[in-house]
């Protein structure tokens, strides 16, 4: 049972929610639960929120929402390089590991 975490960004649109972006963050729980806390938005349901950005476990290809943030575009940007950041630190971390 293959299992990974992602970062999805939503936009609702006139067809209902659209995701347009996704973040592979890995199989580390750890790390994507750390990164997701770390980033910018509100946490309550907003029924009139734009842009959603999402922590979701995918097992064996089936996506679990594990968290929910309400974004304005402000937070989206606050966000994406949160996001770059991490990925960037872990994935160099790793290679270094690896030397």
């Amino acid at each position: 049972m293959e299992t990974h975490f992602e970062i999805s960004l939503n936009m609702k649109t006139l067809k209902g929610l659209e995701t347009y972006a996704s973040f592979y963050l890995g199989t580390d729980q750890l790390f994507a639960t750390r990164l997701f806390n770390m980033m910018q938005g509100e946490r309550e349901i907003m029924k009139n929120a734009i842009i959603t950005v999402d922590l979701t476990k995918k097992e064996d290809g089936i996506p679990f929402t594990l968290a929910a943030l309400y974004c304005n575009c402000e937070h989206l940007a606050y966000n994406i390089k949160i996001i770059t950041k991490e990925i960037f630190k872990k994935l160099n971390l790793e290679e270094n590991k690896l030397l």
